[in-house]
Protein backbone atom coordinates (compact mmCIF):
# COMPACT_ATOMS: atom_id res chain seq x y z
CA UNK A 1 0.00 0.00 0.00
CA UNK A 2 3.03 2.45 0.98
CA UNK A 3 4.74 1.71 -2.09
CA UNK A 4 1.53 2.30 -4.35
CA UNK A 5 0.58 5.49 -2.47
CA UNK A 6 3.97 7.46 -3.22
CA UNK A 7 4.20 6.20 -6.59
CA UNK A 8 0.75 8.09 -7.26
CA UNK A 9 2.30 11.12 -5.29
CA UNK A 10 5.30 11.02 -7.60
CA UNK A 11 3.11 10.41 -10.60
CA UNK A 12 1.53 13.41 -9.50
CA UNK A 13 4.10 15.91 -9.00
CA UNK A 14 5.97 14.65 -12.36
CA UNK A 15 3.00 15.77 -14.36
CA UNK A 16 2.02 19.03 -12.18
CA UNK A 17 5.86 19.66 -13.28
CA UNK A 18 5.62 18.56 -17.02
CA UNK A 19 2.20 20.63 -17.03
CA UNK A 20 3.72 23.85 -16.05
CA UNK A 21 6.33 23.97 -18.14
CA UNK A 22 4.77 23.39 -20.99
CA UNK A 23 2.42 25.43 -20.67
CA UNK A 24 4.75 28.39 -20.64
CA UNK A 25 7.49 26.55 -22.88
CA UNK A 26 7.35 29.12 -25.45
CA UNK A 27 6.71 32.13 -22.99
CA UNK A 28 9.54 34.84 -23.14
CA UNK A 29 9.98 34.78 -19.94
CA UNK A 30 9.22 30.97 -19.74
CA UNK A 31 8.26 28.60 -16.51
CA UNK A 32 8.76 29.71 -12.93
CA UNK A 33 11.53 28.38 -12.23
CA UNK A 34 10.50 28.76 -8.35
CA UNK A 35 7.00 26.64 -9.04
CA UNK A 36 9.49 24.40 -11.41
CA UNK A 37 11.87 23.79 -8.46
CA UNK A 38 8.77 23.14 -5.91
CA UNK A 39 7.00 20.26 -7.85
CA UNK A 40 10.05 18.68 -9.24
CA UNK A 41 11.62 18.91 -5.85
CA UNK A 42 8.57 17.16 -4.11
CA UNK A 43 8.68 14.70 -6.95
CA UNK A 44 12.49 13.84 -6.82
CA UNK A 45 12.26 13.40 -2.79
CA UNK A 46 8.82 11.19 -3.05
CA UNK A 47 10.67 9.09 -5.95
CA UNK A 48 13.50 8.52 -4.22
CA UNK A 49 11.16 7.49 -1.04
CA UNK A 50 9.86 4.89 -3.07
CA UNK A 51 12.98 3.53 -4.14
CA UNK A 52 14.22 3.07 -0.56
CA UNK A 53 11.33 1.24 -0.02
CA UNK A 54 11.13 -1.05 -2.93
CA UNK A 55 14.58 -1.98 -2.98
CA UNK A 56 15.42 -2.51 0.64
CA UNK A 57 12.73 -5.25 1.55
CA UNK A 58 13.02 -7.58 4.66
CA UNK A 59 13.58 -10.20 2.52
CA UNK A 60 17.14 -8.45 0.66
CA UNK A 61 17.43 -6.27 -2.17
CA UNK A 62 15.19 -6.26 -4.74
CA UNK A 63 17.13 -5.51 -7.79
CA UNK A 64 14.49 -6.34 -10.72
CA UNK A 65 14.33 -4.84 -14.00
CA UNK A 66 11.80 -2.24 -12.47
CA UNK A 67 13.32 -0.86 -9.93
CA UNK A 68 16.93 -0.70 -11.64
CA UNK A 69 14.96 1.56 -14.46
CA UNK A 70 13.26 3.80 -11.51
CA UNK A 71 16.52 4.36 -10.00
CA UNK A 72 18.43 4.95 -13.61
CA UNK A 73 15.39 7.63 -13.94
CA UNK A 74 15.73 8.98 -10.53
CA UNK A 75 19.64 9.54 -11.57
CA UNK A 76 18.65 11.05 -14.42
CA UNK A 77 15.67 13.43 -13.22
CA UNK A 78 17.98 14.69 -10.54
CA UNK A 79 20.62 15.26 -13.24
CA UNK A 80 18.80 17.29 -15.70
CA UNK A 81 16.72 19.21 -12.55
CA UNK A 82 20.15 20.19 -11.21
CA UNK A 83 21.60 21.42 -14.79
CA UNK A 84 18.56 23.68 -15.46
CA UNK A 85 19.08 25.54 -12.47
CA UNK A 86 22.28 27.28 -13.60
CA UNK A 87 21.75 26.24 -17.44
CA UNK A 88 18.97 26.68 -20.15
CA UNK A 89 17.05 23.17 -20.21
CA UNK A 90 13.68 23.85 -20.67
CA UNK A 91 12.84 21.65 -23.30
CA UNK A 92 14.40 18.52 -21.80
CA UNK A 93 12.64 19.17 -18.53
CA UNK A 94 8.70 18.09 -19.67
CA UNK A 95 10.21 15.13 -21.58
CA UNK A 96 11.97 14.04 -18.46
CA UNK A 97 9.37 14.53 -15.87
CA UNK A 98 6.79 13.06 -18.11
CA UNK A 99 8.71 10.00 -18.87
CA UNK A 100 9.13 9.51 -15.30
CA UNK A 101 5.26 10.02 -14.52
CA UNK A 102 4.85 7.29 -17.11
CA UNK A 103 7.44 5.00 -15.87
CA UNK A 104 6.03 5.10 -12.47
CA UNK A 105 2.83 4.76 -13.42
CA UNK A 106 3.37 1.50 -15.73
CA UNK A 107 5.86 0.01 -12.70
CA UNK A 108 2.61 -0.56 -10.64
CA UNK A 109 1.83 -2.65 -13.18
CA UNK A 110 4.93 -4.73 -14.23
CA UNK A 111 6.43 -7.53 -11.91
CA UNK A 112 9.72 -6.82 -9.48
CA UNK A 113 10.24 -9.01 -7.23
CA UNK A 114 14.27 -10.10 -7.68
CA UNK A 115 15.43 -10.47 -4.37
CA UNK A 116 19.21 -10.86 -3.55
CA UNK A 117 20.32 -11.85 0.09
CA UNK A 118 23.88 -10.97 -0.15
CA UNK A 119 25.30 -8.68 -2.69
CA UNK A 120 28.87 -8.83 -3.13
CA UNK A 121 30.51 -5.57 -2.78
CA UNK A 122 34.07 -6.02 -4.56
CA UNK A 123 35.31 -3.06 -5.10
CA UNK A 124 36.22 -3.78 -8.86
CA UNK A 125 32.34 -4.27 -9.55
CA UNK A 126 31.17 -1.39 -7.30
CA UNK A 127 33.44 0.48 -9.67
CA UNK A 128 32.19 -1.21 -13.12
CA UNK A 129 28.31 -0.43 -12.01
CA UNK A 130 28.97 2.67 -10.89
CA UNK A 131 30.77 3.80 -13.83
CA UNK A 132 27.74 2.32 -15.98
CA UNK A 133 25.45 3.92 -14.53
CA UNK A 134 27.00 7.33 -14.48
CA UNK A 135 27.66 6.81 -18.15
CA UNK A 136 24.29 5.94 -19.73
CA UNK A 137 22.66 8.64 -17.93
CA UNK A 138 24.80 10.77 -19.01
CA UNK A 139 24.49 9.98 -22.83
CA UNK A 140 20.98 10.04 -22.16
CA UNK A 141 20.75 13.35 -21.14
CA UNK A 142 23.03 13.92 -24.22
CA UNK A 143 20.36 12.41 -26.54
CA UNK A 144 18.05 14.67 -24.77
CA UNK A 145 20.46 17.59 -26.00
CA UNK A 146 20.20 16.13 -29.25
CA UNK A 147 17.13 15.95 -29.27
CA UNK A 148 16.59 19.55 -28.07
CA UNK A 149 18.83 20.81 -31.04
CA UNK A 150 17.01 19.23 -33.85
CA UNK A 151 14.13 20.48 -32.31
CA UNK A 152 15.57 24.26 -32.32
CA UNK A 153 17.07 23.67 -34.90
CA UNK A 154 13.98 22.48 -37.45
CA UNK A 155 11.79 25.37 -36.01
CA UNK A 156 14.62 27.98 -36.73
CA UNK A 157 14.78 26.61 -40.52
CA UNK A 158 11.13 27.21 -40.72
CA UNK A 159 11.30 31.12 -39.25
CA UNK A 160 8.82 30.35 -36.40
CA UNK A 161 9.26 33.51 -34.55
CA UNK A 162 8.14 31.91 -31.59
CA UNK A 163 10.78 30.26 -30.88
CA UNK A 164 13.09 32.99 -31.92
CA UNK A 165 11.16 35.08 -28.65
CA UNK A 166 10.79 32.22 -26.60
CA UNK A 167 12.47 31.25 -23.47
CA UNK A 168 14.65 28.01 -25.43
CA UNK A 169 18.13 28.31 -25.16
CA UNK A 170 20.28 29.28 -27.85
CA UNK A 171 21.09 26.94 -30.51
CA UNK A 172 24.77 27.59 -30.55
CA UNK A 173 24.61 27.18 -26.50
CA UNK A 174 22.83 23.48 -27.07
CA UNK A 175 25.06 22.09 -29.36
CA UNK A 176 27.89 22.95 -27.16
CA UNK A 177 26.62 21.38 -24.35
CA UNK A 178 25.22 18.22 -26.26
CA UNK A 179 29.07 17.49 -28.01
CA UNK A 180 30.37 17.92 -23.70
CA UNK A 181 28.23 15.27 -22.48
CA UNK A 182 28.90 13.18 -25.16
CA UNK A 183 32.58 13.32 -24.89
CA UNK A 184 32.21 13.20 -21.27
CA UNK A 185 29.81 9.94 -21.38
CA UNK A 186 31.75 8.06 -24.00
CA UNK A 187 34.88 8.36 -21.99
CA UNK A 188 32.70 6.91 -18.98
CA UNK A 189 31.66 4.03 -21.06
CA UNK A 190 34.99 3.55 -22.43
CA UNK A 191 36.43 3.63 -18.32
CA UNK A 192 33.32 1.23 -17.84
CA UNK A 193 33.97 -1.22 -19.66
CA UNK A 194 37.37 -1.43 -19.79
CA UNK A 195 37.20 -2.31 -15.76
CA UNK A 196 34.13 -4.90 -16.64
CA UNK A 197 36.75 -6.77 -18.57
CA UNK A 198 39.23 -6.74 -15.29
CA UNK A 199 37.00 -7.13 -12.55
CA UNK A 200 33.47 -9.01 -14.33
CA UNK A 201 33.95 -12.59 -15.15
CA UNK A 202 31.01 -12.78 -16.41
CA UNK A 203 31.83 -10.16 -19.28
CA UNK A 204 32.65 -13.11 -21.80
CA UNK A 205 30.75 -15.59 -20.47
CA UNK A 206 27.74 -16.80 -22.92
CA UNK A 207 24.51 -15.49 -20.62
CA UNK A 208 25.78 -11.62 -20.96
CA UNK A 209 27.97 -11.89 -23.83
CA UNK A 210 25.59 -9.97 -25.66
CA UNK A 211 24.96 -7.33 -23.24
CA UNK A 212 29.29 -7.05 -24.01
CA UNK A 213 29.04 -6.77 -27.85
CA UNK A 214 26.06 -4.43 -27.63
CA UNK A 215 27.69 -2.35 -25.20
CA UNK A 216 30.76 -2.01 -27.21
CA UNK A 217 28.83 -1.31 -30.49
CA UNK A 218 27.14 1.63 -28.70
CA UNK A 219 30.64 2.79 -27.49
CA UNK A 220 31.76 2.72 -31.11
CA UNK A 221 28.72 4.82 -32.01
CA UNK A 222 29.52 7.40 -29.71
CA UNK A 223 33.14 7.37 -30.23
CA UNK A 224 32.71 7.64 -34.22
CA UNK A 225 30.29 10.74 -33.07
CA UNK A 226 32.80 11.96 -30.66
CA UNK A 227 36.17 11.76 -33.14
CA UNK A 228 33.86 12.75 -36.31
CA UNK A 229 32.89 16.33 -34.16
CA UNK A 230 36.52 17.23 -33.79
CA UNK A 231 37.90 15.92 -36.86
CA UNK A 232 35.86 16.57 -39.34
CA UNK A 233 33.51 19.16 -37.71
CA UNK A 234 30.40 16.82 -38.36
CA UNK A 235 26.73 18.37 -36.60
CA UNK A 236 23.62 18.50 -37.39
CA UNK A 237 20.77 15.98 -38.29
CA UNK A 238 23.16 13.12 -38.77
CA UNK A 239 25.12 13.69 -35.80
CA UNK A 240 21.67 13.61 -33.54
CA UNK A 241 20.30 10.65 -35.41
CA UNK A 242 23.83 8.71 -34.79
CA UNK A 243 23.34 9.81 -31.00
CA UNK A 244 20.07 8.36 -30.71
CA UNK A 245 21.25 5.11 -32.40
CA UNK A 246 24.17 5.41 -29.60
CA UNK A 247 21.04 5.58 -26.78
CA UNK A 248 19.22 3.12 -28.44
CA UNK A 249 21.62 -0.07 -28.92
CA UNK A 250 23.38 1.27 -24.85
CA UNK A 251 19.74 0.72 -23.56
CA UNK A 252 19.05 -2.52 -25.37
CA UNK A 253 22.56 -3.39 -23.87
CA UNK A 254 21.79 -2.98 -20.29
CA UNK A 255 17.81 -3.48 -20.26
CA UNK A 256 16.78 -5.73 -23.48
CA UNK A 257 17.23 -8.94 -22.22
CA UNK A 258 15.72 -8.11 -18.51
CA UNK A 259 13.20 -6.40 -20.13
CA UNK A 260 11.95 -9.13 -21.99
CA UNK A 261 12.70 -12.07 -19.26
CA UNK A 262 10.76 -10.18 -16.53
CA UNK A 263 8.27 -8.32 -18.07
CA UNK A 264 7.25 -10.00 -21.00
CA UNK A 265 8.16 -13.49 -20.11
CA UNK A 266 7.60 -12.26 -16.35
CA UNK A 267 10.31 -15.48 -15.77
CA UNK A 268 11.75 -14.17 -11.75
Amino acid sequence: MLITVLTLLSCVFYALATAHVLSRLFHTQGPSQRTTVILSTLAILLHMVLLVNSVFTHQGQDVSFVNVSLLTCWVIVLSVTAVSLKFPATLLLPVVYGFAALLLLASLFMPHHVVVQDINLEVGLVAHISLSLLAYCVLIIATLYAVQFYFIDKRLKQKDLAIVYSHLPPLMVVERQLYQLVTVGTALLSIAIITGFIFVEAMVSKEYAHKTILSIIAWAVFAAVVFGRHLQGWRGKSSVVTIMVGAGILTLAYFGSRFVQEVILQRI
